[in-house]
């Protein structure tokens, strides 16, 4: 999946639209599994949130116990004109492996934590975009304070490229505080959810000489379960113009079914027999067995091998470099190092390369200067004016897709502070110590006075001598 994203904000009051009765609450889903999407135990960090400014004053907080193991959100609001929310999905759904106009259920679990009397109502809102919105559902509960399942359904609209998800609290009677708990948000299908989040995901490339298709389960109806699955697989040399029957009861002519009730969520179609072509398009679907539901029948994806991404990128090893000259003389306060990438790709489409610093890992001053003279050539030469740990990320894309790899470089200030550092230098040369006693990393005469000078003499009287 590509990265989900976290963020708080605030929406006004007129977005924050209905209040409907009619699904105050759905705390029995029709039985059905369920497909949890909740940042694995919402945890509240830097990595996490992102806040959007103003509002409020809004006030997150994770609760490390009580629903899910991983914890629940609460969202919290001091006022009664802005409600605070928080994205848990934004995800494209050629990842999700999700056509539109899909009915989906949307919900989770939701608790009122507020003083008595302060809360109104709690929500959960989805919307659909493109470039832009082109589509939005808010739901309004009037949440207990006992923790309860809440959802709504919704048909994603033609032409849409991802779903966002939000939590919101609302506070509109004026009595200050308001906040709620939020655990276990997730979507479902009605009728069961099959198997989701392709890989490769809808339309992209895969490698013939890799052909490795997986997907990730729905929970089981029945909790503690095993799930099951049955994977059918269609060549074609075509892009079909409607999607091809690959069962699980019939299918269409040439639908060869490669994976017959299995328990794990991958499958190498070139060790289940299946061979795959270069210049191919390939239909595929995972049928899940549910002990409780029987089968349910997947969505119908896609890949192709015209193209595929990079196989893999090298940024090289990791370097170990210095500010001086050998002979101790500054070198203008900069070292000029090279760095040297390679990549594996089917040369199926044109590929680009770029070097970057990441500025998160990059451990030293902020006013350094980090210079990367031809950032979109597998070699370059980096000039930097400071010490410390720099980390360089190499990636190469096609038309397809991408990859990366992430290089080490740490600045010292000498060749000598560079050599012990390096795990392949010094340390590997002389791995029960050196002679090198007072540490310029040169063994001759004036390590021969320290020792002379320190002959014979006790360390500690903890040996049994006299210092």
């Amino acid at each position: 999946m590509t990265q989900t994203a976290f963020f708080i904000g605030r929406f006004p009051r007129r977005q924050a639209v209905r209040l409907t009765a009619l699904i105050l609450l759905l705390s029995a889903v029709p039985a059905q599994a369920l497909f949890l999407v909740n940042n694995g135990g919402f945890d509240i960090n830097a990595a996490d949130w992102n806040a959007a400014g103003g509002g409020g004053p809004w006030a997150p907080a994770h609760v490390a116990s009580g629903g899910n193991p991983g914890g629940y959100v609460t969202l919290q609001t001091n006022n009664n004109t802005w409600s605070v929310w928080y994205q848990v999905i934004n995800e494209n759904l050629n990842v999700w492996g999700i056509p539109v106009g899909t009915t989906i259920i949307f919900g989770a679990d939701m608790i009122d934590l507020g003083p008595a009397g302060n809360n109104t109502v709690g929500g959960l809102k989805i919307e659909a975009w493109n470039t832009a919105m082109i589509n939005d559902y808010a739901v309004q509960f009037p949440v207990t304070t006992s923790w309860r399942r809440y959802s709504a359904p919704y048909t994603i609209p033609a032409n849409t490229q991802s779903l966002k998800m939000v939590l919101t609290n609302v506070n509109y009677n004026g009595q200050g505080i308001a906040r709620f708990g939020f655990d276990n948000v997730f979507f479902a299908i009605p009728g069961g959810t099959p198997a989701l989040k392709p890989v490769p995901y809808v339309g992209r490339g895969l490698n013939p000489a890799n052909p490795i298709l997986s997907w990730t389960y729905p929970d089981p109806n029945r909790p503690g379960d095993t799930l099951t699955a049955d994977v059918y697989v269609l060549e074609s040399n075509v892009l079909l113009p409607t999607e091809p029957n690959l069962g699980p009861v019939l299918v269409d002519p040439g639908v060869v079914k490669v994976a017959d009730d299995i328990t794990a969520s991958t499958i190498n179609l070139a060790e289940a027999g299946y061979p795959v072509q270069s210049d191919k398009y390939y239909y595929w679907a995972v049928h899940v067995n549910d002990p409780t539901i029987g089968t349910i029948k997947g969505f119908t994806w896609y890949f192709q091998t015209f193209d595929a991404p990079p196989v893999s990128a090298n940024a090289g090893a990791d370097q170990y470099v210095w500010l001086t000259m050998n002979d101790g003389t500054p070198n203008d306060g900069k070292v000029t190092f090279t760095l040297s990438g390679s990549y594996v790709d089917d040369g199926k489409s044109p590929v680009t390369v770029a070097w970057a610093l990441d500025p998160v890992l990059t451990q030293t001053d902020p006013a350094t200067q980090v210079v990367i003279h031809n950032p979109n050539s597998l070699t370059t030469q980096v000039t930097i004016d400071n010490t410390g740990w720099f980390f360089f990320v190499l990636t190469v894309q096609d038309q397809i897709g991408s990859a990366s790899d992430v290089v080490n470089v740490g600045v010292y200030a000498d060749a000598c502070e560079a050599a012990n550092e390096d795990p392949s230098d010094i340390p590997a040369r002389y791995p029960n110590g050196h002679g090198d006693i007072n540490g310029d990393c040169k063994i001759d005469l004036q390590d021969l006075v320290v020792l002379a000078r320190t002959w014979l003499d006790c360390m500690s009287s903890k040996l049994g001598c006299t210092p």
